[in-house]
């Protein structure tokens, strides 16, 4: 009778932490994410490449919320395994006005140590039920200049739901 409790009590115990692990770390081919959560939000996340049964750290996201919980801002770092510190990749920033969600794209440049390569933004204009009607894309050769309209796409919803529906 001791014999079963205390295997119960081990099998509860491996199951517990195999959940935890399951939970705070997934595989997907040969990288492995660790994602780091705080109030219900997952504010960084870690991907490491695997070789057999190393780990190599590989690309890190953090991520800002505002006070509605809304994300604000992504930023995507390198490992430079030369000099074993995370580089700066891109940066996206999220803006919520107007019935609109405006994303902007910007890499990092090394020469300018800053997030204005290969500039880009986009608008979603949103209706009343909160789903995207248009889509506007937007570039910027450089810091200096302004942002020219690259596409505009209005979104039929109709014309999806009856697509999907066939």
């Amino acid at each position: 009778m001791k014999t079963t409790n205390l295997f119960k009590a081990i099998a509860f115990v491996a199951m517990t932490i195999v959940s935890v692990m399951n939970s705070e770390v997934k595989a997907q081919d040969n990288f492995i994410t660790n994602e780091e959560v705080k109030n219900d939000l997952v504010v960084a996340k870690t991907i490491f490449k695997q070789d057999g049964t190393y780990l190599y750290n590989h690309m890190r996201y953090e991520f800002t919320y505002d006070n509605e919980n809304r994300l604000t801002g992504k930023t995507a770092s390198k490992w430079d395994s030369l000099q074993s510190r995370w580089t700066p990749y891109f940066k996206m920033s999220y803006q919520y006005e107007n019935n609109e969600i405006i994303m902007s794209y910007a890499r990092w440049n090394k020469a300018h140590k800053a997030y204005d390569k290969d500039m880009k933004k986009s608008v979603y204009e949103m209706n009343e039920e909160n789903m995207p009607v248009a889509y506007k894309s937007y570039e910027k050769n450089s810091e200096k200049s302004n942002w020219t309209l690259v596409s505009y796409n209005r979104i039929d919803h109709t014309a999806n739901l009856l697509a999907m529906a066939e």
